[in-house]
């Protein structure tokens, strides 16, 4: 996961593969709100858990906002420089990692610090995903693409209480981070092969960047 890679070439001669390539996006849409919106339903569990105060507990939400807010220009200009599907590849890594990392967590200082790890990836996600959808499809259809892009994040913030609620009463509050694990390895692969790159290698000409 260093350099960007074509798609395979049935997936690029694919009449829907713009398509496809804004479905994977909006993964990475869905799940980066869904996040920012779930963890409040899980403090009263947290603070039972760590025998901690809400002042403390609110952290874990404070500490990923605060991330990503901080964060998104600098992965922005990095994914200009690195190329955006790399630059959002690796963020869904990241993400990923990070949140089995906070169903880990042994206390609350490291399920904050894994918050922000979380942040990070998902700040590379973010970052990408518009300029992701726009390069992805024919520009007479970009604003369709836009708007299904927007309404994955609207889904993401809708769905985040109820899901959060059901997970936490039916399996534990851990398990509001680790079901993001087997999404987030499938959407890693799914960009992998349906995301066109954005960036060509050097001896590549500019026509081929849009494999």
């Amino acid at each position: 996961m260093l350099s960007e890679r074509a798609r395979p070439a049935r997936v690029r001669k694919h009449r829907h593969a713009p398509w496809f390539a804004v479905a994977a996006v909006c993964v990475g849409a869905f799940m980066g709100q869904l996040d920012a919106s779930v963890v409040t339903l899980i403090f009263p569990s947290l603070q039972r858990g760590f025998h901690a105060p809400l002042a403390a507990v609110q952290w874990v939400a404070l500490a990923y906002l605060l991330t990503v807010i901080a964060l998104l220009a600098g992965a922005g200009r990095l994914a200009d420089v690195a190329g955006r599907k790399l630059v959002y590849l690796q963020g869904f890594a990241v993400f990923t990692a990070a949140s089995a990392a906070c169903g880990f967590a042994s206390s609350l200082p490291v399920l904050v610090g894994s918050r922000v790890a979380q942040a990070v990836g998902a700040a590379m996600l973010q970052a990408n995903s518009v300029a992701l959808v726009v390069t992805s499809v024919p520009p007479r259809r970009a604003r369709a693409a836009l708007g299904a892009q927007a309404a994955a994040q609207s889904l993401g913030l809708a769905v985040g209480p109820l899901a959060g609620g059901l997970v936490v009463g039916l399996a534990g509050w851990r398990w509001v981070f680790w079901i993001n694990v087997p999404v987030g390895l499938a959407a890693i692969v799914a960009g992998r092969y349906l995301l066109p790159r954005t960036r060509a290698p050097a001896h590549v000409s500019v026509a081929a960047r849009s494999t």
